[in-house]
């Protein structure tokens, strides 16, 4: 009889968090970071995670009216975070509203929290 042992992966049931800050910048032009125009929180936009190699999301959260967000009740493991922004590569193949802004972290501790500090995206005015 073989016996596996039972280990936790990244995901929910634990009591660790990963938190962050989504700021909004303001260009003229998106590719031009010289248009820069003025920065701010970007209250209730859709933040993502994704619990270890998993290929979909696996939650989604809105940051609330000062950008903040908050993705509670962790386990250790790893975690990709994501949110979206205007795309600043001027890439004419990429979906302009669409550009990925990513940050791989992995929990270590069970109670541990982490701080992703500011995910900046980009917007036209």
């Amino acid at each position: 009889m073989l016996l596996m042992g039972c280990s936790k992966q990244a995901g929910e049931g634990g009591r660790a968090s990963i938190r962050g800050f989504v700021q909004k910048e303001i260009r003229l032009v998106l590719s031009n970071p010289a248009t820069f125009q003025t920065r701010y929180p970007a209250a209730d936009e859709e933040v993502y995670i994704v619990y270890g190699d998993e290929l979909s999301p696996s939650d989604r959260i809105h940051t609330n009216y000062d950008g903040e967000f908050e993705f509670n009740f962790l386990r250790e493991g790893k975690y990709t975070i994501y949110v979206y922004s205007g795309d600043t590569t001027g890439d004419a193949n990429a979906d302009p509203n669409r550009m990925p802004v990513i940050r791989e972290v992995e929990i270590t501790d069970r109670k541990e929290t982490l701080d992703l500090g500011t995910l900046r995206i980009y917007d036209q005015d």
